[in-house]
């Protein structure tokens, strides 16, 4: 008779096990996959300011349709050091750079205004904006190199989304007085 009970329990615990074991397998990665998410996010907006960073330093004359080298060079270290990028990889052979800006120009004494054209993976969230001249950077990246796509298998697939990160800085080569706004 004592047999058949410490069978039975056995038998109970390992039925435990493997109904468990898998719940808790699949909570563990998703834990973690969201863990290197949150974590990579961070690196990749402190490589947005270090873009706005620069540009918010430069002298822009309107002409620009794309980033200057400087503001990519900038950003490409941080996403560097941070192991989202190799050596020879850069921000925009697998994500894209967008600037905006309103800055001052001295020999008009009018502002110049450049808003990118929006551009379906990489537009930077809606905002107010400021009444300061300002320089803003986006940085757009697949959400696949911040973190292993590994709950695809669960239903869970971020595969086919991008990760926006935005910045936005005070112009600094600009007078500190609000624009002007024509009536």
């Amino acid at each position: 008779m004592v047999l058949f009970r410490k069978t039975k329990r056995r038998a109970a615990s390992l039925l435990e096990i493997i109904i468990g074991l898998p719940i808790v397998l699949i909570l563990l990665l998703a834990v973690m996959q969201f863990g290197l998410l949150q974590s990579n996010q961070q690196t990749l907006k402190m490589a947005s300011r270090a873009g706005a960073m620069v540009a918010s330093e430069l002298v822009f004359d309107g002409a620009e349709q794309v980033p200057p080298a400087e503001i990519v060079v900038a950003i490409d270290e941080v996403l560097i050091h941070g192991g989202l990028l190799s050596s020879d990889e850069t921000i925009e052979s697998v994500g894209d750079v967008q600037l905006d800006y309103v800055v001052y120009d001295y020999g008009d004494q009018e502002p110049i205004k450049w808003t990118a054209p929006p551009e379906p993976p990489c537009n930077p969230p809606a905002t107010v904006e400021p009444s300061y001249y300002y320089v803003q950077v986006t940085i757009c990246i697949p959400a696949t190199r911040l973190a292993p796509n590994t709950l695809a298998y669960f239903g869970i697939d971020f595969s086919s989304r991008d990760v926006i990160m935005t910045s936005l800085y005070r112009h600094e080569r600009s007078p500190v007085s609000p624009i002007p706004t024509t009536p």
